[in-house]
């Protein structure tokens, strides 16, 4: 039923989007604008393999890239009429500004563009409203990684790359290949939603159905950014997106044929390569393509028994049919494998209630028990938690791919469209070993036993956009978004009578829309947006049928999800400031788990978990900042006060006089609320030195405790400090430090002699790491880079939510660009 059911949705979305390029293969002879120029140094010479990338300023269009030539010229051809953003940089150079200009329809326009050895960098950035935007645009709180500061810092994934970003506190519950979460602004995870160019990505199968389940599989492979939105994004995104967006963008590609080849190894049986190409073909760069695979293999970890490895592919192609119409398409695919560990535990004498300092069991004594030693002869010491054990027979193996295919077209310069189909498919896969008799290790929830539980997820959404310019000063964006989203469980016992499977589905319709209003010269920005989305339940299905839950029960549709936004920007020229504020509402759709979870035995039968009546998550926030560029775009400082209020969540408590006949189980409840500051600086001293520093304040509470007498959010110090120093020592070398160091935390540990979780609070991160790389010039195309990495150079003992994270550590490694 369900292949069926995507065979029809792939051959409506192939006929959709065939009657879409028909009328744009008509116009094919079309002759299109033309933009050249050169890149140029300080001094007037020419700079090579420069990047030039082109935005088209209503979005419809996609993003061009290409390399200056040996001279340092460059040029586009066939291009569609109207506003576009150009932005050049080069390595060893300062990015340059973004330059904003108008391209006449059929015309020749020229632009050269000067490159600095100084100065902080000034991304286009496209997050913010879904259009691209110079920095002085923007009116809310962004931060772009770029993938040349990711190659400084030598991050291997997704994770990584998101550390220092302020406002964010990133987790990872072990070292590579263990679970990673990004928590913004004090909330929970499943308030940050995760973009693959701005559509979407989610693990539908997931209890909270948002990409926590799937963080650690994404490394850096074919990434050219990664922008992350702080503050509500609902009306442009959707789901999820009530405390903030992480969008990866891909690499454009264009230019002529280039490549990377990447291999590094290390401590912890660390050992990771990657392959990158990207060229175009056809007269005046007609295709475009960028594409890279990736593998992480982990044979060690922390324990030595914490094995991982990991398979991304990633590309992107688009083809310009005419000057105003392309087709564009984009895959990003992973598999992955990781041994995990058991959950930590409270141990020896806790005080009876309030906050318990975590002081863990010694690493030898940890090793006793995870020998065989009971839990009561160990010496514990002051002890007051268990870290997490090494259980061998206990895994997690995943899969998702994510694909789109996108047909644009701009008819005129005031207007264009564009459709949009976007398939995801997830897969998990947790395997637990049979409990060991007598093996402390093996602890008492371990089944008698091997069991498999799968969790697979599709999401097909189907999208129209079109875009239109009311005059120079005002852009509308509206549009339509239809989505399929199912989830399916099989769980396999030990014996085939407690086997069991659900398969759920939902159907939901959104309308968006969004003005942008530019004045006094471009110096005042405004921005206002609306999102409606109606919810469609489909009727569940269990095996076994006997006693299945909510069976014969006729459910109406669940409540709408209505959010709206708004900002505006003030730039004062004459001083470089800008006064910037965002208010906004979020929603987080309820997940098919929260709506239909269940849990079967053999011997007891169902138990219902879900509630199909659940109302969407509901939030409101605001913020407002002040940016500040000093000098010659040698400084550039930012404040921001924020406040976040959760109005109704969905959580996970008692249900008193159910309809469903559950003791407990998802439902609706008050949220919590979060407020605070971020303050950063982007500064360059001196040609070869630049600095970023930032400082993050969060006060999060919750309006009803998961632990008994503590309202405190978990997993969020109230302190953070970030800070990056890059130094270019010459044209060869280069010297990367980050640091990331945060105040105390608390987080909820189980206590197997109370059945409850207590909350411990933690010391915070001491993290620094140290890269270090040399550059041999092979000629003037290929290059060869030596590097080296030193994590956690402090050597800090340092457990997250209780489980051991990796000391000090190296790994070196080479990369041949051409």
């Amino acid at each position: 039923m369900r292949r069926e059911i995507l065979n029809r949705t792939f051959v409506v979305v192939c006929a959709l989007l065939a009657a879409a390029c028909l009328p744009a293969l008509a116009q094919a002879r079309q002759q299109g604008a033309t933009l050249s120029g050169r890149v140029t140094d300080p001094q007037g010479a020419g700079v090579p393999g420069a990047g030039v990338t082109l935005y088209e300023r209503a979005r419809t269009l996609a993003r061009l890239s290409t390399v200056t030539d040996s001279s340092g010229a460059y040029r586009f051809e066939r291009l569609a009429p109207g506003e576009y953003i150009v932005e050049t940089e080069a390595r060893g150079f300062a990015p340059s500004s973004a330059q904003v200009l108008t391209l006449a329809r059929d015309a020749s326009s020229t632009l050269d563009v000067r490159l600095e050895v100084l100065g902080v960098a000034a991304e286009v950035v496209v997050t913010a409203s879904d259009t691209p935007q110079t920095v002085d645009e923007v009116s809310k709180a962004v931060t772009s990684v770029t993938r040349r500061e990711i190659e400084e810092r030598d991050e291997a994934t997704l994770g990584e790359a998101l550390t220092t970003v302020p406002g964010l506190r990133v987790q990872q519950l072990g070292g590579p290949g263990s679970l990673v979460s990004v928590k913004t602004r004090g909330l929970r995870n499943q308030d940050t939603s995760v973009l693959i160019d701005g559509l979407r990505f989610r693990d539908p199968s997931a209890p909270e159905s948002d990409a926590t389940s799937l963080l650690s599989d994404l490394q850096v492979t074919d990434a050219g950014r990664v922008e992350v939105l702080r503050g509500s994004g609902s009306s442009l995104y959707g789901t999820n997106a009530i405390g903030g967006v992480v969008n990866v963008v891909t690499e454009e590609g264009g230019g002529p044929f280039r490549g990377e080849l990447f291999a590094e190894g290390g401590g912890l049986g660390f050992a990771r390569g990657r392959a990158n190409f990207s060229g175009s073909a056809g007269r005046a760069d007609r295709l475009v393509w960028s594409a890279g695979v990736s593998h992480l293999n982990v044979s060690k970890g922390v324990d030595g028994d914490d094995a991982a490895r990991s398979t991304n592919a990633q590309g992107r192609a688009l083809v310009r049919l005419t000057p105003t119409a392309t087709l564009s398409a984009r895959v990003y695919a992973s598999d992955s494998f990781a041994q995990l560990n058991e959950e930590p535990q409270a141990v020896g004498a806790l005080p009876a209630n309030g906050i318990v300092d975590a002081r863990p069991v010694s690493r030898a004594e940890l090793k006793r028990y995870e020998a065989g030693t009971a839990l009561s002869r160990l010496n514990l010491g002051n002890a007051t938690f268990l870290p997490a054990a090494n259980d061998p027979d206990f895994s997690r193996a995943a899969r998702f791919f994510s694909g789109a295919v996108t047909f644009a077209q701009r008819p005129t310069e005031a207007f264009g469209y564009s459709v949009t189909y976007h398939g995801l498919r997830t897969h998990r896969s947790l395997n637990e070993g049979p409990a060991v008799p007598g093996d402390p290790a093996d602890f008492f929830f371990e089944p008698h036993g091997s069991t498999v539980n799968d969790f697979d997820g599709t999401v097909n959404t189907l999208g129209a956009r079109t875009d239109f310019r009311l005059g120079r000063h005002n852009l509308i964006n509206a549009g339509y978004e239809f989505e399929r989203e199912t989830f399916s469980t099989d769980f396999f016992d030990v014996r085939p009578s407690g086997n069991s499977s659900a398969d759920v589905d939902e159907r939901s319709h959104a309308l968006f829309v969004q003005d942008q209003l530019r004045f006094l010269d471009d110096r005042l920005q405004l921005s206002a947006a609306f999102r409606a989305q109606t919810f469609r339940l489909g009727t569940p299905r269990f095996a076994p049928v006997a006693g299945a839950p909510y069976a014969g029960l006729a459910f109406d549709s669940p409540p709408n999800a209505y959010t709206g936004d708004g900002s505006i920007a003030y730039l004062f020229r004459s001083t470089n400031t800008k006064l910037r504020g965002h208010v906004g509402n979020g929603y987080r759709k309820p997940s098919l788990y929260e709506r239909f979870g269940t849990f079967f035995d053999s011997f007891f039968g169902y138990s219902a978990l879900g509630d199909p009546r659940l109302a969407p998550e509901r939030s409101v926030a605001f913020d407002a900042g002040v940016d500040q560029a000093l000098g010659t775009s040698r400084a550039r400082l930012s404040a921001t006060y924020f406040y976040t209020r959760l109005q109704e969540i969905v959580a996970f408590g008692n249900t008193p006089n159910d309809p469903f006949g559950r003791f407990s189980g998802y439902l609706n409840t008050g949220g919590g609320l979060s407020r605070g500051a971020e303050l950063s600086g982007d500064f360059a001293p001196a040609r070869w030195l630049d600095l970023f520093a930032s400082y993050t304040f969060v006060n999060s509470d919750l309006r009803r405790p998961s632990v008994a007498g503590v309202l405190r959010a978990f997993a969020t110090p109230e302190h953070q400090f970030t800070l990056v120093a890059n130094a270019r020592l010459g044209q060869r070398v280069a010297v990367n430090f980050d640091l990331v160091a945060s105040s105390d935390y608390l987080a909820p540990i189980f206590d197997p002699s109370t059945f409850t979780n207590r909350a411990f609070r933690f010391e915070g991160i001491r993290k620094g790491d140290l890269t270090a790389g040399y550059t041999f010039p092979l000629s003037e195309s290929r290059r060869l880079r030596l590097f080296g990495k030193i994590e956690n150079v402090f050597d800090q003992d340092y457990y997250e939510n209780g489980f051991r994270t990796p000391g000090v550590h190296g790994r070196a490694g080479a990369s041949l660009s051409f």
